[in-house]
């Protein structure tokens, strides 16, 4: 270790992804402006790229890892009309794995926290659009998206049982579903 260099240690604490929150800085709309949409999507080792999908929206853009969820609302109104007010983005409960579950997600979230893995091998991520709905009473935009809890499949041994292949309890089961409705 050279004398005249920063320390290893001092650089992967300022390089790790939970500095990210505290040093993001928003982006402008001259930012946004320049930020285009991907055609079609295809892994790249060099670049993380994220996708924008419900209400009308159905997008693949590049991201950084500072970019937090106030821009990607900032991108949406300045490249799609989306009023923020209108709208949730939804994304990952916690950090990404398997089965997290899922919730709003604020303004200040930066999207590689809690994309973690998923951003760190620039595999395809998304965040999801959910309407609100405008409140009678006060007037105020309230969200529909209700948190979903994780969720951790049952052991293959719990999941499956020989009755799944009974294809005439099946039948009966259709049956009588369709007969209930």
């Amino acid at each position: 270790f050279a004398p005249h260099l920063p320390s290893p240690l001092w650089w992967s604490y300022l390089s790790a992804p939970h500095r990210l929150a505290a040093t993001a800085m928003p982006l402008s709309k001259d930012d946004v402006s320049g930020i285009e949409t991907v055609a079609h999507y295809t892994h790249d080792e060099d670049q993380a790229y994220l996708m924008l999908y419900g209400e009308g929206v159905f997008e693949t853009i590049p991201i950084e890892a500072d970019y937090t969820v106030g821009d990607m609302k900032l991108w949406l109104n300045f490249h799609k009309g989306k009023d923020p007010a209108e709208y949730d983005l939804v994304g990952p409960k916690g950090c990404w794995k398997m089965g997290a579950g899922s919730e709003v997600l604020g303004d200040e979230v930066v999207i590689s926290e809690v994309m973690g893995e998923r951003f760190e091998n620039k595999w395809l991520m998304q965040l999801s659009l959910f309407p609100k709905k405008k409140s009678e009473a006060s007037g105020q935009w309230e969200s529909t998206f209700e948190t979903i809890e994780e969720w951790v499949p049952p052991p293959p041994e719990e999941a499956w049982d020989e009755e799944d292949d009974d294809e005439e309890k099946w039948k009966k089961d259709v049956e009588k579903s369709e007969a209930d409705n």
